[in-house]
């Protein structure tokens, strides 16, 4: 064979064999999960980009699914954990999401054995109790549900997720858990915006409306911001004069990320600094009410009803 020919196959070879080493570095075709190796929290913070199947874990209390959650367990137990699950997000437009809590609750059975006990214990005689009462039998219940045509372009309130309904539903002209185009821009240039954190819209309370803890409690509320409105503008939420930072897991991996925070009369949030995702990491509810303690009646109702933490992001790219 000529040399030239044997020299063309080699090269051919050689070519080939470099082009597939290339492909293996490439990795697999498709998204790839965010890389935040070496990224300032600013930058970080902007590399936060959500797509469908993008996963939000929220911690919060659920009135009616036990008491106030502990810290979270290690491992993959998300007992007490709401997860979201985006379903469709276009940033600074619109979003649709789904979402699932599960919980350790009293059985039925075990609720009204207790009841029966504490009844007939009542008005026994005394040193005739021998027993005690009985266990308390808990099971597992996961509640789901969903919102549609969350406006990330021009909304001024917020949805609660405690309030969300179990059944998908419209968000009601809400940005939900974000904030708006129109008040990040606001908030971050001027400081200043208009933003409901929804606590007293009865059009979001959906089932929670007929627990009566909690329409005392968010009657009481409004009692004390109808007062405080004489005052000041219970809405009108001001930012902090320079950002912070907060370490969020994502995807795995402790990030430390930018945020800035805001506060009206109703509370606190804490937002993510990325323009097309100013996602609320954090809600604390504390009215600057005088006396508002009294709302709560020492069990601290609407702060750990009301009031979320994202602890967790997945699938973000």
């Amino acid at each position: 064979m000529p040399l030239g020919l044997v020299l063309l196959g080699v090269g051919c070879s050689w070519f080939k064999t470099e082009i597939n080493k290339k492909i293996e570095d490439l990795g697999p075709a498709g998204p790839r999960p965010a890389n935040f190796d070496g990224a300032s929290p600013a930058e970080a913070a902007k590399r936060v980009n959500f797509v469908p199947g993008s996963q939000v874990e929220i911690r919060q209390t659920f009135l009616g699914l036990g008491a106030t959650l502990d810290k979270l367990l290690d491992g993959d137990d998300k007992t007490g954990v709401r997860i979201v699950t985006l379903e469709r997000f276009a940033p600074m437009v619109y979003a649709n999401l789904s979402w699932k809590l599960s919980q350790k609750v009293e059985t039925e059975e075990s609720r009204l054995a207790r009841e029966a006990y504490e009844k007939k214990k009542a008005t026994s005689p005394i040193g005739s109790d021998k027993v005690g009462p009985p266990d308390t039998v808990m099971e597992m219940q996961t509640v789901i549900g969903g919102l549609e045509n969350i406006d990330l372009k021009n909304a001024h309130q917020l949805y609660p997720p405690a309030y969300w309904p179990s059944s998908k539903q419209d968000a009601k002209s809400t940005s939900a858990i974000w904030l708006s185009e129109d008040v990040f821009n606001e908030l971050t240039k001027t400081r200043q915006a208009t933003l409901s954190f929804g606590l007293t819209d009865e059009n979001l309370y959906g089932a929670l409306k007929t627990a009566r803890d909690f329409a005392d409690a968010v009657k009481e509320l409004g009692n004390q911001a109808t007062a405080a409105q004489k005052e000041t503008e219970l809405d009108l939420a001001k930012a902090d004069e320079d950002y912070g930072e907060q370490t969020l897991k994502i995807n795995g991996q402790d990030v430390k990320v930018q945020v800035f925070k805001a506060r009206n009369w109703y509370g606190e949030i804490t937002v993510l600094n990325n323009p097309q995702n100013p996602l609320i990491l954090k809600m604390t509810f504390n009215p600057l009410a005088a006396g508002a303690a009294s709302l709560f009646k020492g069990q601290a109702l609407l702060p750990s009803l009301l009031g979320y933490e994202v602890t967790e992001l997945n699938g973000v790219q």
